[in-house]
């Protein structure tokens, strides 16, 4: 039996949005100070990220289910789905700036060259299993230039880290939005724009998706703290 639950995506933003906001005042992060660069760098990266979403939901690539969802929305995404690139990217640089300190005077160089070989394999394996749809090739692409940044900054040591230990909360989130532990999925795809198999219930487009997301808001935010650091 289907239960409606229409706060259920804007309850996860917040439970996002919950940890950051909660721990910025620790005395060793102190994330509140970065603050004023994290809005900025998500506002930056939200706006092609925006215009994706609004494009693929327009064309049906991907929609969401009014059963989970408040019905409020702006140029036809949910509130909630806005909400996301606002939360999310201001989550994970709290996340950055975290192991920027936990991780400090450790190595990263073998976890960065991991990295750089692991996401164009994925990729690979991407198109190895069926390449044809709009999404799947949106992320490879997305995924392929951001990675190509990412490397020509290797002074950003921590991206690597970060991005991998934001993966934790990624399962999470993006699993109930999927569809894991409800009755249904808050966000549907067209399987004819994207690769049949999945993890668990997400789809496995989605790693790349979060990694272009997440990555490329963490080296903006990094290149505002250093400019105001000048």
């Amino acid at each position: 039996m289907l239960v409606k639950m229409n706060w259920l995506y804007l309850s996860l933003d917040l439970a996002t949005l919950f940890f950051p906001l909660a721990l910025s005042f620790d005395k060793n992060v102190r994330y509140h100070k970065a603050w004023k660069n994290s809005i900025l760098a998500t506002v930056i990266i939200s706006v092609p990220f925006l215009i994706w979403d609004y494009l693929f939901t327009l064309h049906g690539f991907w929609g969401f289910n009014p059963d989970y969802i408040t019905g409020i929305n702006v140029f036809h995404l949910p509130i909630e789905e806005i909400l996301f690139f606002i939360v999310v990217p201001f989550a994970c640089t709290f996340i950055y700036e975290v192991s920027k300190y936990l991780f400090r005077g450790y190595s990263q160089n073998v976890l960065n060259k991991l990295i750089y070989v692991l996401i164009p394999l994925y990729g690979v394996v991407l198109v190895a299993i069926d390449a044809n749809g709009y999404y799947t090739l949106a992320v490879l692409l997305s995924s392929f230039i951001v990675l190509v940044i990412m490397i020509l900054n290797t002074e950003l040591q921590y991206l690597s880290l970060a991005f991998l230990l934001s993966l934790i909360p990624f399962f999470v989130i993006n699993g109930v939005l999927t569809g894991s532990f409800i009755d249904n999925s808050v966000v549907w795809y067209s399987e004819a724009q994207k690769v049949q198999a999945r993890i668990l219930t997400i789809p496995l487009e989605d790693i790349l998706y979060s990694f272009t997301l997440v990555v490329s808001n963490m080296i903006v935010f990094e290149k505002l703290q250093q400019k105001n650091a000048k």
